[in-house]
């Protein structure tokens, strides 16, 4: 597990973020809450994938009462996850997770999930999402999903910085471009594929090439296909350039698909998806274990890899959502 994340939260707490660096009663929240989320990845560490959702769910679930310390505006205290998970007897990527938002009578604390997402400019799904859908919408994780599993929408993956000739002589510096690769469509098909299933790309489209030039398909190192362009205030309103920013791995760059509609943010995804794993774990341990039998279950390292990437990938989204106040690049 990578230390560059937990070193930069540990940093934090001498001199808070936010509204949590004025404040002392949100001071003493940040401090603690950050304390016991080190210890928790500690423990997430040491035990094996048969007990790590539970310490790496909570430990999540502490950061987010840092996070909204020191960022929300309004309610800042959490009670309560503000999500549930009963029906645990089907199979695991089939599992439900459910909104069950709430709000304090004293107007000062909300369930964790509204208070995180204000915290964090994120949507936040209105009902439901599987952890099959959550899973699959995580570019560092979806490949570990087994091939027959159906998804809506996996992750689209963009090689950057495509060159070519024709591109290379417009002088375009309003916008940004990159390679859809592997798609096969036509570029009415990537446009129409982006705004019903990836929310996050206001401003994006396939680049159309003037009347005589070729189709704007193109070959990269990683395959061929659609180039794409989009405008950076676009992009920058959107959230699009700071969200891909956190994706951007090996030269590529990930844009995510829409949870129930909506563009949750990675580390609400993170949140939603260990929740469920954890209710699984907590409350129906024989099936819990049962999937992590190497032996019998095609799902048993996908889970296994999955949470020990969940280890590098908590702290990097927690240190990120404390450092960077909503609105800013």
């Amino acid at each position: 597990m990578s230390s560059d994340g937990l070193y930069g939260i540990r940093a934090t707490r001498a001199a808070p973020p936010g509204h949590a660096r004025g404040d002392d009663e949100r001071r003493r929240v940040y401090g603690a809450a950050l304390a016991q989320f080190d210890e928790l990845i500690a423990a997430s560490t040491a035990v094996g994938p048969a007990s790590r959702p539970l310490p790496l769910f909570y430990a999540l679930s502490q950061a987010g009462r840092a996070i909204a310390a020191a960022h929300a505006v309004d309610a800042w205290r959490l009670r309560g996850h503000g999500l549930s998970s009963q029906e645990l007897g089907v199979a695991l990527l089939d599992i439900e997770v459910k909104r069950t938002p709430g709000a304090g009578k004293d107007g000062r604390s909300v369930d964790s999930v509204t208070g995180v997402a204000s915290a964090i400019g994120s949507e936040v799904f209105a009902e439901m999402a599987t952890i099959g859908a959550l899973w699959a919408s995580l570019p560092e994780v979806s490949y570990l999903l087994p091939e027959s599993f159906d998804a809506v929408s996996f992750p689209m993956g963009f090689a950057l910085e495509p060159d070519p000739e024709w591109v290379r002589r417009r002088t375009d510096p309003g916008h940004v471009y990159a390679v859809a690769v592997d798609f096969e469509g036509t570029p009415d098909d990537l446009d129409r594929d982006l705004s019903e299933h990836y929310p996050i790309s206001v401003g994006m489209n396939a680049y159309m090439p003037l009347q005589g030039q070729p189709v704007a398909r193109v070959h990269t190192p990683h395959g061929v296909g659609l180039v794409v362009r989009w405008n950076r205030q676009a992009a920058h309103d959107a959230g699009l350039d700071r969200e891909v920013a956190a994706l951007e791995r090996d030269g590529w760059l990930w844009l995510r698909p829409s949870i129930s509609d909506v563009a949750l943010s990675s580390l609400l995804t993170w949140w939603t998806l260990l929740f469920g794993l954890s209710m699984l774990a907590r409350y129906e341990p024989a099936g819990w274990v049962q999937a992590l039998d190497y032996e019998s279950s095609p799902l048993a390292a996908p889970l296994a890899m999955l949470l020990d990437i969940g280890l590098t990938r908590v702290p990097e989204l927690t240190l990120d959502a404390l450092i960077v106040a909503p609105g800013s690049t």
